[in-house]
Parts: C-alpha cells; structure tokens; sequence
C-alpha cells in the first residue's frame, strides 16, 4: 500500500509542478508589463522594480497553490481513469476512497504550509511591496510631472496645477498656475515663473516652492474686484494620497491585508472594546435626546437647538459605531480568508479528484479549462462573501467559509457518483431528471 501512495503522489508532481508554473506565469506576466512601464516612464532603477516583482510573488503564490492542486489532481486522476489504471485497482479490491487518501494527506500538509505562508510571509511581503510601490509612483517628482506637461492636473485635492514646461534633469518646473479651490467663493489664482516639487513628511504632502510669481483673488461679494499680490518664494502644501511622489517612503501603517493573525485579532478586540464603551454612550444620549423630545415646549427659546445638537451627536456617535464595526469585519475577514484559501487545497482534491475519474482527460487543457471555471466559481463567491461581510450583511465566518462548504458538497456528490461507479453524463442526466 506504500507503494501504492507514492505512486499516486508521483503522479501528481508533475501536473503539480506544470500547473503552478502556468498560473505563476499568467499573474507575473500583469505585474512583469506594469513594472516595464514603470521602469520605461519613469527611468527607474531595474534593481527598484525587479524587488516590486519579487514582493509581489508572496500574492500570486498564495493563489497559484490551491489552482495548481486542482490542475493536478483533475490531471492525475483522469489520466489514470483514461488508462483504466482506477478500474483495475478497483477490480482489485481498492476502492477509489481509499486511492484518493494519499492525496488528500498531502493536500492537509500543503494547507497547512500555507496557513503559516499567509499568515507569516504574505503579510509581510504585502507591506513591503507598498511601501516599494508607493517608492515607484514618488520617484522623481519632476520626471512625473513631465508626463502632464501643459495639461491641467486636477487630482491634487482642492488644488489644479498647469505646468508648461519641466526640467526633469534639475527638478525645475517653469511658467506655473495653481487654482486654489479649497474655500468659499471664486477660486484664488497663483502665478509663478518658476518652482520646485519637494517632499516632506515622509511623503505625507507635496511641497510645491514657488517663485517670483504673483496671486490674483477674486472678491467673494463683489466680482468685479480682485486683490493682485506679488511674492518672491510662496510655499504651498498639497495634500495628495492619490499621487504620492516621495522617493524615499518607509511606512510603518499596516493595512489588513498587511498583518499577521495575532495583529488582526488584537486589532478587533481592541475595536470591540471601543464600541461597548461607545454603546454606553449612545444609550446615555438616547435617554438624554428622549427625555429632551417628551419635555419639549414650542413656545421655549434654544429647545428646538438643543434637541437637534443632541440629535446631531447621537449620529456622529452612530456612524463612529459603525465605522468601528465595518473595521473589525474587514480583519475578521481577512483573519478567516487566510484559513479559508490554505483549506481550498483539500476542498479541491475533494472536488478534483472524483470530477477527473469522471471526466477521463489526459491532457493539460481539459483541466486547466475546468481549473480555471472552478476556480473563477470560487473566487466570485469568496469576493462577494468578503464585500457582503465589509458592510455587515452576514458574519465573516460565514462569508469566508461558505465557498468551501458549496464545493465542499459538490466534491461529495461527485464522489458519491465516483464510487457508484456512474459515468459523468449518466450522473448530469440522473440530475437533470430529478429536476
């Protein structure tokens, strides 16, 4: 019977191996072109961009794994369906239960293999692939800006920059205008002959110098005038997540899919604690708010004010509440998505297994074809489950988990078909019938 395992198993090593290189293959080719552009746009450093690359492994492994068992397992069990290789075991006694274990053992060692990757290395790997992305996307202020030259940029928060030439070689910019949109009325208008993009704050900001340049005000109550000033330096702080330019980022924030298990489960607890605390509060405030409506006199001067501050602050604390609550789902969710995606590598034996035998593919492209659809499945429940979990539609448990469970039962059906010795089209007529 060892033998017998082993040899199952080396059956699946190659298709294993073929199977994981090609999913590799189709992730790393998106990342591979997004890197040449940056590298080719930006006249960034190989070195920066292959590290990018290297980071960005730790994700595509996480998901080219439990593909990759299911490529193998349709591949080696239908090859050996294909070549009678099951039926003869089973004329001797064998049954296809008990071929399948030694699959199934391998896949709970790999799925624990990789709950400890996505709980120890992807975290990591995922923080530092932002921080270098976010490196990428800051390097060389000017050369960027180059890209815009004599085009509005728009997407600096309350700020529209118009720059008609850059020298990317000295980080100089030339012939400025900056709309200012960042309060009431018309908006004010910064002119200047030269600048400079610097950064500080460890990228927090863009610092925009300006120099030798005059500003234009529009009055808000009366158009027709406007205050012109002139100066020689004006320094401007722009606020802008969306286009970070920061050539030397170090973040110490981790976002979820940035954290380890015991940080997340910290993080919720402590988020829990917040919001019982909060309930004290809000319930204090109802009673306030309830006792102010039932006392309340029309003809009273300041109780219609009262009664909406005390209102006002009820929904503040309410969406604080919530705010807190949508946060704690999204660790939790990510907490059960590390366990979830490692358990697909036994789901999919279960499903992959019976499904080739039934099948009788020999080749690749059968199931990598069935691979892919599965795993499409799967992922379009588990990317619903996760956005419906965020917002707090059902538990996190069950949003994460619930893939697994539907494949789950459809791996027991179609081992059931295997066992009973039913062809694929007999067990889909069969089906259809009892519809």
């Amino acid at each position: 019977m060892v033998s017998l395992s082993l040899y199952i198993l080396r059956q699946h090593l190659l298709p294993f191996l073929l199977g994981f290189s090609l999913i590799v293959f189709v992730l790393v080719l998106d990342v591979v072109l997004q890197m040449l552009d940056q590298v080719l746009s930006k006249g960034l450093s190989v070195g920066l961009a292959l590290n990018l690359f290297i980071y960005n492994l730790a994700w595509i492994v996480a998901l080219a794994v439990p593909m990759a068992v299911l490529v193998a397992v349709l591949m080696a069990f239908g090859r050996m369906a294909a070549d009678n290789e099951i039926l003869a075991l089973k004329a001797s006694g064998i049954s296809f239960t008990r071929l399948l274990l030694p699959t199934l053992v391998a896949a709970c060692l790999l799925a624990a293999s990789m709950v400890a990757f996505n709980d120890r290395i992807l975290p990591d790997w995922n923080h530092k692939a932002r921080n270098l992305a976010v490196n990428l996307r800051r390097a060389k202020a000017a050369l960027v800006l180059k890209q815009k030259e004599g085009v509005f940029i728009r997407d600096l928060g309350p700020y529209s920059l118009l720059v008609r030439r850059v020298d990317e070689e000295a980080n100089q910019l030339h012939d400025l205008t900056l709309y200012d949109t960042g309060h009431a009325g018309p908006p004010t208008t910064l002119r200047a002959a030269r600048g400079k993009v610097e950064i500080f704050d460890e990228g927090g900001y863009i610092r925009l110098v300006l120099h030798d340049g005059e500003a234009h005000e529009v009055d808000a109550d009366d158009p027709s005038r406007f205050t012109r000033s002139t100066f020689s330096r004006q320094v401007v702080h722009i606020r802008d997540s969306k286009r970070d330019l920061s050539p030397s980022y170090r973040s110490s924030y981790r976002s979820d899919r940035e954290m380890d298990i015991r940080a997340m489960r910290g993080a919720v607890d402590g988020l829990q604690e917040q919001n019982e605390q909060a309930l004290v509060q809000i319930d204090s405030t109802a009673r306030v708010f309830l006792e102010d409506v039932a006392s309340f006199d029309p003809d009273q001067r300041g109780g219609r004010a009262d009664s909406e501050r005390i209102s006002d602050r009820l929904k503040k604390q309410w969406r604080m509440f919530d705010s807190r609550q949508q946060r704690a789902n999204a660790f939790l969710v990510e907490i059960h998505k590390k366990f979830s995606i490692a358990a697909a590598c036994i789901i999919f034996v279960l499903v992959g297994a019976p499904l080739g035998a039934l099948v009788r593919a020999r080749g690749a492209a059968v199931s990598v074809t069935l691979s892919l659809v599965f795993f499409f499945a799967y992922w379009m429940f588990l990317i619903g489950g996760e956005e419906l979990a965020d917002r707090g539609f059902i538990p996190p448990w069950a949003a994460m988990w619930a893939p697994n469970v539907v494949f789950g039962i459809i791996g027991a059906l179609l081992l059931r078909a295997v066992t009973l010795d039913r062809g694929f089209l007999d067990t889909l007529l069969k089906w259809r019938q009892r519809q």
